[in-house]
């Protein structure tokens, strides 16, 4: 089968052949047609510190996916040949204290499908029947394919009531975009978004941000503070990961505001935490990943309902071969979401 691979660690990926995987005792094997390219993705293309410590090539990377059950493994019911099905890429070890408790989201035996284990950069994938989630029929492939994604911005938004609040978003990668529509179709009344990047900017306008800032030309909080409300913003939602942004963030929460925090800062961070948070009363969520699988019902009433409004997110469409042309797109800051064509 063809598979896009991380061979050597050394910046770039490899398309390569692989031998087709056989589904085991409770495993599904999928064909993948569609696959979305991730942040993660090119944090392993570009091989950064965070990759080299935590992948060990040769690996077949992706994570975000749609596709078709192949092969049934044995014991596997509910299932049936040709069923479309996407799946989460977190694979739990099911029987630690997180797990047992309804929270396998942060459980810490976790694999990862394209970081610890093979994932859908490939024509074939096989997943547990436990992570296997079938599509429903009203749900085009594009957006099926970007679950993942569109899950931890759904996860964030959730973590904290944002009806009737004015809410932050610093960083407009994908997930920050995915963001948007989500805050306003749960009532978000003023929806303002903290990017640098001029085109991602412009999709941020597009998706419906009322208010978008360049941090490298304007301070976010003296924007918040004189444009907004002098006291600052209701709920703040980080996504961005920068040093910058998680300060300007906190100094933008007005007293007893919401932090929600997403983002991955690439090293430790300073924070004036008396004035930011402790004497604001500052409330903060940590958010990792999608909760399993209450997050994957609302992202699937979500695509339902509104799944159109997302589609300014998905800017390219390429197939698997053009691999390249995605990476150097999203290298340079020039596309919100790109889906691949596998099969």
């Amino acid at each position: 089968m063809r598979c896009l691979k991380k061979e050597s660690p050394a910046e770039g990926l490899v398309l390569t052949t692989a031998r087709k995987p056989r589904p085991k005792a409770g495993e599904v094997l999928i064909r993948v047609t569609h696959a979305g390219i991730c942040g993660t993705d090119v944090h392993i293309y570009n091989w950064d510190k965070w990759s080299q410590g935590r992948l060990r090539p040769p690996l077949i990377t992706g994570h975000e996916f749609v596709g078709r059950v192949e092969a049934l493994g044995d014991g596997v019911e509910g299932l049936h040949i040709d069923q479309r099905v996407s799946a989460e890429g977190h694979i739990t070890c099911g029987h630690c204290q997180y797990c047992r408790t309804g929270q396998g989201h942060i459980c810490q035996n976790v694999k990862i499908i394209g970081v610890d284990c093979d994932g859908c950069f490939a024509e074939y994938l096989v997943m547990p029947q436990s992570n296997v989630w079938p599509v429903d029929s009203r749900i085009p492939d594009e957006h099926a394919a970007i679950f993942d994604p569109l899950g931890n911005a759904m996860h964030t938004v959730t973590s904290e009531s944002v009806a009737g609040k004015s809410v932050l978003i610093v960083g407009a990668g994908a997930i920050g975009l995915f963001a948007i529509p989500i805050a306003r179709s749960m009532g978000a009344q003023t929806i303002i978004v903290a990017e640098p990047n001029a085109f991602r900017g412009d999709l941020a306008k597009t998706l419906g941000a009322d208010i978008v800032i360049n941090p490298m030309k304007n301070k976010i909080s003296e924007v918040i503070h004189r444009d907004v409300d002098q006291n600052g913003v209701d709920v703040m939602l980080e996504m961005s990961g920068h040093p910058e942004g998680f300060r300007e963030g906190l100094r933008s929460l007005r007293g007893a505001g919401t932090a929600v925090l997403l983002g991955i800062p690439s090293e430790p961070l300073a924070i004036d935490w008396s004035n930011d948070v402790i004497f604001k009363a500052a409330r903060i969520i940590g958010v990792n990943g999608r909760r399993m699988f209450d997050t994957w019902y609302q992202s699937q009433r979500f695509l339902i309902s509104h799944g159109s409004t997302i589609d300014p997110v998905l800017t390219h469409r390429m197939d698997l071969s053009k691999y390249e042309d995605g990476f150097a797109l999203l290298r340079a800051g020039n596309a919100g979401k790109i889906i691949l064509q596998i099969a």
